[in-house]
């Protein structure tokens, strides 16, 4: 097995050097740090680091979409996290990721905190600090999204299968013009629910259309803003796909604002992370994952696995969790109406 001589033998540099990357990395130039860490994964070595023990875990939010106080999503994702946290004895906190100092490694960033291990949430432009993570050895799970490096922690739900199988719901009910509004700040969940849209449109011999895509703010304005855009077009659709969802609960209240019947003169599919579709009415057709069940068995898994390095002073494991979402056919969805319903730029219902 290698050892850091090894390494430090192998590219020139003093063993110090080397053990300084691979357990104080912010005390080391980037580009040195790079190299050791790329040669030490090269030669097989096994970093061992012997970290002190707080009994505590730290959530990072580093998705734009969310924010303190949270709420949506991340607050299931929250509770599933402190339930599991808890009932494995571990405190749980959230810590506001911009208070990371210029250059502070993320093994130094969790000992400043007090933290043994991290909960993460990122979208499409802050990925990149879970390969950091990665390469640093430090405790994780990113919660839903997924990542090909070795070495990221992840538990995803995959939405893809569940959403194409929605449309082609659609679809198969007789709908030609289909609507598709989502959050503007995107992650794997949001790209995976568009591509299902595009490719069973695709599928079908159906043409996409841009103006039937509307990207909002993943909220109640959001929502009836959406709706207002695509039944004010010239040619409306007669179903839509609401890819979060405050987006679809707002939609539906709006429709109920306007007079518009669903479904009988529009179909509406939703995401659901919980169980908000038993709130409403009427009850809306949804892509279903559990979400908190997901936060939950992300942390305990990171918490049964610090409890394991704190005997072996290792952290070498990678969870790869997946579960698989569900299409749920309730009351929302019918076949098209013989013409759709129409709404004015300012949001009136225009009556035939």
């Amino acid at each position: 097995m290698a050892t850091v001589r090894d390494i430090a033998r192998s590219i020139g540099v003093s063993p110090a050097t080397v053990s300084r990357s691979l357990n104080k990395p912010s005390v080391v130039r980037k580009d040195i740090r790079d190299q050791v860490v790329a040669e030490a994964r090269r030669m097989g070595y096994e970093v061992k680091r012997r970290r002190t023990r707080h009994g505590m875990i730290g959530m990072l939010f580093y998705n734009a979409s969310s924010g303190l106080p949270f709420s949506g999503y991340d607050a299931v994702i929250w509770s599933g996290v402190t339930r599991a946290a808890i009932s494995n004895k571990h405190g749980i906190g959230v810590f506001d990721p911009s208070t990371r100092h210029h250059n502070e490694s993320f093994a130094d960033f969790a000992e400043r905190l007090g933290v043994d291990g991290f909960i993460v949430r990122v979208d499409q432009d802050t990925r990149h600090v879970c390969e950091e993570l990665a390469d640093e050895s430090v405790p994780h799970v990113v919660v839903a999204d997924r990542f090909e490096k070795p070495g990221v922690s992840y538990a995803s739900c995959n939405s893809y299968d569940a959403s194409y199988a929605a449309i082609k719901h659609l679809v198969n009910l007789g709908h030609r013009r289909i609507g598709l509004s989502h959050n503007f700040v995107l992650d794997t969940d949001h790209h995976d629910r568009i591509r299902a849209y595009r490719a069973m449109l695709a599928d079908a011999g159906l043409e996409t259309s841009d103006d039937l895509v509307v990207p909002v703010a993943g909220d109640m304005r959001g929502g009836a803003s959406a709706l207002n855009q695509l039944m004010s077009l010239p040619d409306p659709p007669t179903a839509i796909f609401f890819t979060d969802p405050q987006l679809t609960a707002a939609a539906l209240r709006r429709s109920l604002e306007v007079g518009i019947r669903v479904p009988d003169e529009l179909s509406i599919v939703g995401i659901d992370d919980e169980h908000l579709r038993e709130l409403t009415y009427p009850v809306y057709t949804a892509v279903c994952q559990e979400a908190e069940k997901l936060a939950y068995q992300a942390s305990r898994w990171l918490c049964q696995t610090l409890g394991d390095a704190d005997h072996r002073g290792v952290f070498n494991e990678a969870l790869r969790l997946e579960a698989e979402a569900v299409l749920e056919v309730n009351q929302t969805t019918a076949p098209p109406p013989a013409e759709p319903a129409r709404l004015t730029p300012g949001g009136e219902r225009i009556r035939a």
